[in-house]
């Protein structure tokens, strides 16, 4: 594999995952129980042979450095690296201002210092399995300027809001970017994944700040698509752009199916995350559980029906959990009747008895609440 920096992107403008957000970047949120959002991209790179990873946290980064210090990405000891580089740049206290290619200016030298040959942009808020390594092969040769990962859908029109849709001719060469705003169901859909040269990638970078303080590096993208040669590239298999709560709350509804799942994760493309040696979950008795993925030192005596249980979770004698997002750490006490909600880390629900949203706006009950 030629010289490769992957280059993992922090979320845009458009992700508003409303609570979570609000103590963590989406990066760093628990998803599937036991991992992190984070977690699948770097596998990606990592699985794909990229040993040099720099890692771009537009704001509140504590949670991403201490998941990423405490996880082993199966990286070379000698030659792999992991640098984390946060967002603070002039711009950083403005999020208007704050976008990716303000970021990739300020750190310039620590992107030249490993003299990549190539650059692999991927998004830390997308979800899915990809071998880049592949990718680069088929940017390779085809002499593209910009490669981008696409994926064909069916839902554009409810999933994958304000990303980009891509126009593709019959040669793979994308004609035209635009905004998706929800008007076509079927669209090829940019999965927010780029392979460029490294020159290509300052050029485009010193376009973007030239043209304006609000450039993404997608916006000047964009502006190329008739004037540069981009590829296209499609994805094939489960995705999932984690931009709004439903989202989030939808991903893990779908990855938690036996079927998604190993799509995602088998043996030989594992998804790395931090150990945790907790004691496996105790099903006291009286216990139901269904349809669920319920992670380690967890302790049920309740039922759980077709939901996501993070580590170390309570659910105490007649609580009741349906179509559910339940986050580590958390208690939920006797009797409670809990249905399409997501509940964040640390909280208590005794109190309340029945809370219930719906499928289309789950409730979100904040981080150490206690209701």
């Amino acid at each position: 594999m030629s010289k490769v920096l992957g280059i993992l992107n922090f979320e845009p403008s458009y992700v508003h995952v409303r609570g979570l957000e609000d103590f963590r970047p989406i990066s760093a949120t628990s998803i599937l129980g036991r991992y992190r959002v984070i977690d699948f991209m770097l596998s990606n790179f990592t699985n794909s042979g990229i040993e040099a990873i720099k890692v771009f946290i537009k704001n509140r980064p504590r949670s991403t450095v201490e998941h990423i210090t405490r996880t082993s990405y199966n990286l070379n000891s000698k030659r792999g690296k992991i640098q984390l580089l946060n967002g603070d740049t002039d711009y950083s206290n403005n999020d208007l201002f704050n976008v990716d290619v303000q970021a990739f200016r300020a750190y310039m030298e620590f992107i030249d210092v490993e003299n990549p040959s190539y650059v692999i942009i991927a998004p830390s808020h997308f979800i899915f399995k990809q071998d880049f390594s592949e990718m680069l092969d088929y940017h390779i040769k085809s002499k593209n300027d910009i490669t981008i990962l696409y994926q064909n859908v069916n839902d554009a029109d409810k999933q994958y809001l304000m990303g980009d849709l891509l126009n593709i001719n019959d040669h793979k060469r994308v004609t035209e970017i635009h905004k998706n705003r929800g008007k076509y169901k079927k669209a090829s859909v940019s999965l927010e994944s780029y392979i460029m040269s490294t020159l290509t990638f300052k050029q485009l970078v010193d376009e973007a700040v030239m043209t304006s303080s609000l450039y993404s590096l997608s916006d000047i993208i964009a502006d190329c698509a008739r004037a540069m040669k981009i590829g296209a590239y499609q994805h094939h298999g489960f995705s999932a752009c984690i931009s709004t709560l439903n989202a989030y709350y939808d991903a893990n509804m779908q990855i938690k199916k036996e079927k998604e799942l190993l799509r995602l994760i088998n043996d030989d493309w594992p998804i790395y995350t931090m150990t945790n040696d907790s004691c496996p979950t105790l099903y006291k008795k009286g216990a139901k559980v269904t349809g669920s993925l319920v992670a380690n030192g967890c302790q049920i005596e309740g039922t759980v029906i077709n939901s996501v249980i993070g580590r170390n979770v309570v659910i105490k004698e007649g609580a009741v959990i349906k179509d559910s997002v339940v986050l580590p750490d958390t208690l939920i006490d006797k009797n409670v009747k809990l249905e399409c909600s997501v509940v964040d880390r640390l909280s208590i629900i005794t109190h309340i008895k029945d809370l219930k949203g719906t499928k289309e706006e789950p409730i979100y009950i904040k981080r150490g609440d206690r209701i």
